[in-house]
């Protein structure tokens, strides 16, 4: 059983923080908005300056051009990307209590952000941690909207021989419900995770991270990425110190 199985969504009203804007950023622990950036140049937001860990949410528009330059929107599909357990549970004591709250947060966000705005598909990079809560959220949110698809990408082949016997369990346990199941290389390599996060940023309009604003580690790769495609992303993640 995972996190979510954990938490009866229906007994606990929706507290997830998600600071939600157009055309602007908020910064971290003020009340003032900055001009929304398109682009992230040595960590640093080009626009004003600030920090690129000022960036919480973005709604910026999507878009492909076809030839003749017409705007098209995009496949309708969300990927995942945050942090692994350790680094999420980093400052709690009570680690059970937060991936409680993590997994409905993080189920509010995606009926709240993604479903009830049309999108159906979401791809997990099924890492321990926020990939496999995120998942586990899907197929929860599966017997309320059955028509959302699960897909999930898999680096390589093995990629969870490292992991505890729990999450083991929990990894198998998705990739048998969900809907696709996508492996990127038989073994592993130098570089299969960043190719990982590349394909789910090739295949995705939307990105749903769990980012601690610390400027390292695979999710702060993924998100500066959807930020200079000017991608929409929402940060699960709020201030819990």
């Amino acid at each position: 059983m995972g996190f979510g199985g954990l938490f009866p969504h229906h007994h606990r009203r929706a507290v997830f923080r998600l600071v939600a804007c157009r055309g602007s950023v908020l910064l971290r622990g003020t009340a003032c908005f900055r001009p929304c950036v398109a682009s992230v140049c040595r960590f640093r937001v080009r626009t004003d300056n600030h920090s690129f860990n000022t960036l919480k949410f973005t709604d910026m528009e999507t878009r492909t051009w076809t030839e003749n330059g017409t705007p098209v929107t995009k496949e309708k599909t969300v990927a995942f990307s945050g942090h692994r357990t350790n680094r999420i549970a980093k400052f709690t004591a009570d680690r059970e209590k937060l991936f409680r709250e993590v997994a409905f947060d993080t189920f509010a966000a995606i009926e709240s952000y993604c479903i009830k705005k049309g999108y159906d598909t979401f791809l997990s990079g099924m890492c321990e941690g926020f990939d496999l809560i995120a998942a586990e959220e899907v197929l929860n949110l599966k017997k309320r909207y059955p028509h959302i698809r699960l897909k999930c990408v898999v680096p390589f082949k093995g990629q969870a021989e490292r992991y505890t016997q729990a999450d083991k369990q929990r990894y198998d346990t998705i990739l048998a419900q969900a809907d696709e199941v996508v492996t990127l290389q038989d073994g592993y390599t130098e570089g299969c995770f960043l190719r990982r996060n590349d394909y789910l940023l090739e295949n995705s309009a939307f990105l749903m991270v769990y980012y601690d604003t610390v400027a390292i580690g695979g999710t702060f790769y993924t998100l500066k990425r959807a930020v200079e495609q000017k991608k929409k992303f929402a940060n699960v993640c709020y201030n819990r110190r």
